[in-house]
């Protein structure tokens, strides 16, 4: 991995500027960002003796794109690593430490569906903010706002992206519907606890080993046929795509439409390899048409 560590702090003179390039080794990548920090601060105080830098007072800085911030920068922190926060060919830039005061406190988070971004509270107002008016929904991998059900997507960075419904301000006060969600969670985990504890309770002790009882075996049942026999002049297609019963004497070179590799099913994604496919919905996945042509092959 190569990143670009740049010092431009408009604070400084443009003298005083530069830009390095530098390769990471592999055993840096799983260790502090502050190895790379003091690699540049070196190679710096020896280009630039009259302005040097102390290491302690400067931080390295990225690119943020998280949709929950509205900042366009990230301060890492000594605990992060290069292999997490950094990627190939990337800007770093060395800036200076932020000076924590009494009054810094922690950046206010919006509560409300579909917004939790940080906000300032001097600048919030009636159009401050868009999010939805009720919660999420999980259902067999797909996700969408309980508001807007004409939208289902199947990744939270699809969920987060569907524009809200309603318009207002920020809030540090969390829907009504979250409240009630919480009370009611609270007040199972109590009602579970109370039933543990008032459960009774095994006698301490050692326990007298069980009754062993032995039996004779007995013949495994014979398992049934998934499909009934098809009558004669009828078979079962084995194609991938296909397996459909059809008649014998009506099959052709043209006769079934099927896949060439067997259908790969990871992580709640189906797909079809063979015609680089990939589906999230069952019925979707089966509705794709096969890439290949020809007769119908019986299965045995």
């Amino acid at each position: 991995m190569k990143v670009y560590v740049i010092y431009d702090v408009q604070s400084a003179p443009a003298s005083s500027h530069h830009k390095l390039a530098i390769t990471l080794p592999a055993k840096w990548l799983d260790q502090s960002v502050d190895k790379v920090k003091d690699a540049f601060i070196n190679a710096y105080n020896k280009k630039f003796p009259d302005s040097a830098l102390a290491a302690e007072d400067m931080v390295l800085q990225v690119k943020d794109s998280s949709p929950f911030t509205h900042t366009s920068h990230k301060l890492l922190r000594s605990t992060d690593t290069p292999e997490r926060s950094f990627e190939d060919k990337a800007e770093v830039r060395v800036v200076p430490k932020p000076v924590a005061t009494a009054s810094q406190d922690k950046t206010p988070r919006c509560k409300n569906y579909g917004c939790q971004c940080e906000f300032d509270e001097s600048s919030n107002h009636e159009a401050a903010c868009r999010h939805h008016k009720s919660p999420p929904v999980f259902h067999d991998t797909r996700k969408w706002w309980s508001c807007c059900e004409g939208t289902k997507v199947y990744s939270f960075d699809e969920l987060f992206q569907i524009p809200g419904c309603q318009v207002g301000a920020h809030s540090l006060q969390p829907p009504p519907q979250e409240v009630e969600r919480k009370a009611a969670i609270s007040e199972a985990t109590s009602k579970a606890l109370k039933m543990h504890e008032e459960a009774e309770k095994p006698v301490q002790g050692r326990a007298p080993p069980p009754t062993q009882v032995f039996k004779p075996s007995e013949p495994p049942e014979k398992k049934q046929p998934n499909r009934p026999p098809l009558p004669v002049g009828r078979a079962r297609c084995r194609h991938y795509g296909c397996q459909n019963e059809y008649a014998t004497a009506d099959n052709g070179e043209s006769a079934c439409r099927y896949h060439a590799q067997a259908p790969v099913f990871h992580e709640g994604t189906k797909s079809w390899p063979c015609c680089n496919v990939k589906k999230w919905d069952f019925d979707e996945f089966l509705a794709v048409p096969g890439c290949c042509t020809g007769p119908h092959e019986p299965s045995d």
